[in-house]
């Protein structure tokens, strides 16, 4: 099969609802680590076309600054060069950057999601289609929303790494000390597994938003492109 053939499959026709079947775990876990590639090579060019621009004057200027002040050009965890970022223009500068480079990844999901493929690029190969409980096209915004849901347990699990340094605890300590971070841990385990024990193979926070996905391809060239019936 050409590779014109694998991503743009025309053979799927519209859904029988009696004979719809679910897409298992280990598939989407496979278009899932498509899209993160997808996302990695998005949001590099992104990062390489600011530093391109004018971010690496921004950031010299800064350390210039900074030297000026403290007679060094590296930062350290001190009281006085932490007030002395989160004072200056740059640490804001940062947090935009931060935010838009997070927001890409929610932009591609939501946006090819909720697109007349109904699945990411990751999905299109892995033979998997987004839909409502209505078997229809899902918005938006609930893909923004399913997006950042699916992000819960990532989160977690990056928040328990600063705690447990902060802390000084190993990674099992923290569970051992903190009971309502055990619990919450193990919520958000059954949340995020519970396709494992679902006909319809959806977690929780697909269960939230109302969504299914279903195996095929729709009939749509491209994302944006809509089928004359």
């Amino acid at each position: 099969m050409s590779t014109n053939n694998f991503l743009f499959n025309f053979n799927v026709k519209e859904e029988n609802h009696e004979t719809v079947k679910y897409a298992t775990a280990s598939r989407r876990m496979f278009s899932g680590s498509i899209d993160c590639f997808v996302v990695l090579i998005l949001r590099a060019l992104f990062l390489q076309t600011l530093n391109n621009s004018h971010v690496i004057i921004f950031f010299n200027n800064f350390i210039d600054e900074f030297e000026k002040n403290f007679g060094t050009r590296t930062p350290k965890g001190t009281v006085e060069h932490v007030e002395f970022i989160m004072n200056h223009s740059i640490f804001i500068y940062a947090l935009i950057i931060i935010f838009i480079t997070i927001f890409i990844g929610t932009i591609y999901h939501a946006y090819f999601n909720s697109s007349n493929w109904r699945a990411t690029i990751g999905k299109r190969i892995a033979g998997i289609v987004v839909v409502d409980k209505d078997y229809e096209r899902i918005s938006f915004m609930t893909g923004i929303y399913h997006y950042f849901l699916s992000l819960a347990p990532i989160i977690f699990i990056i928040f328990i790494l600063f705690y447990s340094q902060k802390n000084k605890y190993e990674i099992y300590d923290v569970f051992s000390k903190n009971h309502f971070l055990t619990i919450l841990g193990l919520l958000l385990f059954i949340a995020s597994n519970g396709n494992a024990f679902s006909k319809k193979r959806i977690n929780f926070f697909d269960y939230l938003m109302k969504i299914e996905f279903h195996l095929g391809r729709t009939e749509n060239k491209l994302p944006w492109t809509k089928i004359n019936k």
